[in-house]
């Protein structure tokens, strides 16, 4: 019998004592039966863990479940609540639509035929009383998704773009408008009453019919003389036939001329409003008595003062 074979063979005696009167206990263990003990023991071990990681694994995956679909359900919310106000938000812009096309068409930037084509189709966007919207784009947080599918972020932001792009033309429409306005002569330069006409009259002088392309006005010695639109002095200076003259630019075409000043209140290249004083009635130049001498030209053609005075 070899060693091997007598080591598997071999067994141990295993005595239990209990106390000093008591017989004592013995028990013949084979070394297999050890073995086997301790593989049987290894393997329930080995067996409880696998059952206790695999418990509490599950656990942690019932955790993350729970805590996705939580997650979940707060994005579902959120996209609900993000649905209804790109909704909201299209009915708005849909109506600012309207309106802009209503304002370009009152300031002339479009043709009245496009109001046709606004505001057909696309949910309602009636207004109640106090200016909201009514309808069922206007839904609360949180309210489930519409039948119907919200339009997308790019289509409002493109929306959105395409109508400030159009205010802005109107914006910059009405300064123009603004700025040709306050540009263009309409009042009284001087208090007095006509004494020379616009157009074919007797010269005064010469005692011939010819062209006068201003009107006189004839009034007291050292009347103020004001400016009729904003604008900037040309020229501040005296002229034969003129005498004490100044020129105004006011842009946008026009131009005025007034003669035979007494004096200047202002100089060459400063920019005037509409009401300020530039001078003050005379007779200097070729006058037979105090009177303004008034043009107003259009690109260099003289045309009609008397069109240009609307506080009469």
């Amino acid at each position: 019998m070899t060693a091997k074979t007598d080591r598997k063979m071999r067994k141990y005696s295993v005595i239990v004592v209990s106390d000093a009167t008591a017989t004592n206990k013995e028990f013949t263990v084979s070394s297999k039966l050890i073995r086997n003990a301790l593989l049987g023991f290894s393997f329930l071990v080995a067996f409880f863990g696998f059952i206790l990681f695999s418990y509490l694994t599950m656990t942690l995956d019932e955790q993350k479940m729970r805590r996705l679909e939580l997650d979940a359900g707060e994005k579902r919310e959120k996209i609900s609540e993000m649905s209804a106000t790109i909704e909201v938000l299209n009915s708005r812009l849909q109506q600012m639509d309207i309106y802009k096309e209503r304002i370009m068409v009152a300031t002339g930037l479009t043709s009245p035929l496009a109001l046709r084509e606004v505001g057909i189709g696309g949910p309602d966007t009636s207004i109640t009383g106090n200016g909201d919207f009514a309808g069922p784009q206007a839904v609360l947080p949180g309210a489930p998704p519409l039948k119907n599918s919200p339009p997308s972020t790019a289509d409002v932001r493109d929306k959105a773009l395409k109508i400030e792009d159009s205010l802005k033309t109107v914006e910059k429409y009405v300064s123009q408008q603004k700025l040709q306005l306050a540009s263009t002569p309409a009042i009284w330069p001087t208090r007095g009453y006509i004494s020379g006409v616009f157009g074919n009259r007797l010269h005064p002088f010469t005692g011939r019919y010819e062209f006068h392309g201003a009107i006189d006005i004839a009034t007291q010695l050292g009347n103020k003389v004001i400016s009729p639109a904003d604008g900037v002095v040309l020229v501040a200076e005296t002229r034969d036939y003129y005498g004490k003259m100044i020129i105004i630019d006011h842009g946008f075409g026009y131009v005025t001329r007034y003669g035979h000043l007494s004096g200047y209140n202002v100089k060459e290249g400063q920019r005037v409003k509409r009401f300020d004083v530039i001078g003050y009635v005379g007779t200097t130049g070729r006058s037979n008595g105090p009177h303004l001498h008034y043009e107003v030209r259009y690109y260099e053609k003289p045309i009609n003062p008397i069109d240009f005075i609307l506080d009469n």
